[in-house]
């Protein structure tokens, strides 16, 4: 902020009117939080008729916990992220300059909103993990054209990181995943094929890698 309080007569008022708010940025995005929003957006909960729709998604590919992944892969994909996608909005109030809200630069929203509109219209498990992974990646593996999926829940000891590239988990820097905290991230964190203490992880990674070794988190098991 910026005042000017003896040009603007602040001082004799008694009251200051006059601050200016400078430089105005954001400086870290909560994913989550967006996720929800946009999720009490796409599937109100406030009549009897769309209680009724979400129950039946539990029912019928796993509801909520899904829709949430899926939205916050897409937000992701579009790098919404990226403090350089959302503007910080300023109007004049009796005391100042304020801060109005914070919005989203208009063609990623729009982008991101004709997505999760898509993804709404799908009412499979399959469809929905299918059509994020074509988001992400442009095109299905080979071996997951023909599968389906199941919401599992598994302990990072689980996973046969053996598999894995191990240059690869070297580089990783853990500071860099606190977004995918038990804290922060509570949505399931990717896709693996395999049985119990061998599991292989096919998407997922950096999710998978930054759980906490003794919690149990959820993961889609492709269903042989």
């Amino acid at each position: 902020m910026t005042y000017s309080c003896e040009t603007n007569g602040c001082n004799e008022e008694g009251i200051c009117r006059c601050g200016k708010i400078v430089d105005e940025h954001v400086v870290s995005v909560d994913l989550s939080l967006v996720t929800d929003e946009i999720y009490d957006q796409l599937y109100p909960r406030d009549n009897k008729s769309s209680k009724r729709e979400n129950k039946l998604s539990e029912i019928f590919y796993g509801g909520e916990k899904v829709d949430k992944y899926c939205i916050y892969r897409i937000l992701v994909q579009n790098k919404a992220y990226d403090t350089e996608n959302w503007r910080v909005n300023i109007s004049s109030g009796y005391y100042g300059d304020e801060i109005e809200d914070v919005t989203m630069d208009f063609e990623m929203y729009k982008k991101i909103d004709d997505q999760c509109q898509k993804l709404k219209e799908f009412t499979t498990l399959k469809d929905k993990i299918d059509y994020v992974l074509l988001l992400e990646y442009g095109h299905l593996l080979e071996d997951l054209k023909d599968v389906d999926y199941e919401l599992i829940a598994i302990y990072k000891n689980h996973i046969d990181f053996k598999k894995l590239n191990q240059n690869h988990i070297k580089n990783v820097k853990m500071k860099d995943l606190n977004h995918y905290s038990y804290t922060n991230y509570i949505l399931p964190r990717g896709i693996v094929r395999g049985d119990t203490d061998n599991y292989k992880i096919v998407d997922g990674y950096h999710r998978i890698i930054a759980s906490d070794s003794k919690i149990p988190f959820l993961v889609f098991r492709v269903k042989k």
